[in-house]
């Protein structure tokens, strides 16, 4: 057996169909946010992506599947946005503080998604996922921190707290200006979200 991973090349029908599925995705996002979920039906989703509605079906069997598929895509987008923008830096320092920034920068971008998040999200049938996304996220910073004591950067002490401690003040910015309670910006909160990790971890 080969060592060397095969890379296929996706066909046209797959590309076409990832196009339709995120070109419908998108529109959800945008009328959930306006209507909100529970007012929102399928046509509303259909009308909004300018197709049938029957076509959305082809894809998706409920407004319920459109939003938790909505949320997997997001997440992977996060996921592919740190991951290259983590290349270009090294040090448990750099990686953190950049970590913070792209996670924040990113949910500004999806406000809509955030707040269904918030709210859909919290949800009997969707908690599920959510809490997935929650330690995904702690599980990201966790990696960070282990690194950094492997590498000999930082000592051992409390780092599944400090993780959490991270992930929690991130969602709280995004809350309050989301909510509007904050005129501070992504980027102010980034650099004081690190500047307390960095002391926590004895790196001020």
């Amino acid at each position: 057996m080969s060592l060397t991973a095969t890379v296929r090349t996706p066909t046209r029908k797959q590309v076409l169909t990832d196009l339709r599925r995120q070109e419908i995705l998108a529109a959800a996002v945008k009328v959930f946010g306006k209507k909100g979920f529970a007012a929102t039906c399928v046509g509303d989703v259909a009308d909004a992506a300018k197709i049938a509605k029957g076509t959305v079906y082809l894809y998706f069997d409920s407004k319920e599947e459109i939003y938790a598929a909505a949320v997997q895509m997001a997440v992977a987008q996060l996921r592919e946005r740190a991951a290259e923008r983590i290349r270009t830096v090294s040090g448990v320092r750099e990686r953190l503080a950049l970590s913070i920034a792209v996670r924040l920068e990113f949910w500004q971008d999806k406000q809509s998604l955030y707040r269904l998040l918030l709210t859909v999200g919290r949800e009997a049938q969707h908690k599920r996922q959510t809490h997935e996304v929650l330690r995904a996220g702690h599980a990201y910073f966790l990696s960070i921190l282990k690194e950094g004591e492997a590498a000999g950067e930082l000592e051992a002490r409390d780092f599944e707290m400090i993780a959490w401690a991270i992930l929690d003040m991130i969602r709280g910015c995004n809350e309050r200006r989301l909510d509007h309670l904050t005129e501070r910006t992504p980027q102010e909160d980034a650099a004081a979200i690190t500047a307390f990790a960095l002391q926590q971890l004895g790196l001020a």
